[in-house]
């Protein structure tokens, strides 16, 4: 049970890292575009 439980939990931080890196990856070509 705990195992699946971690895994599941491994799971969702990689999603969640990916999509904050693509966000801020997002963000930063605003900023260049910008000028900043």
């Amino acid at each position: 049970m705990s195992k699946e439980v971690l895994e599941i939990t491994i799971l969702v931080e990689e999603k969640f890292d990916v999509s904050f890196n693509l966000d801020l990856g997002f963000f930063g070509l605003i900023l260049k575009f910008f000028g900043y």
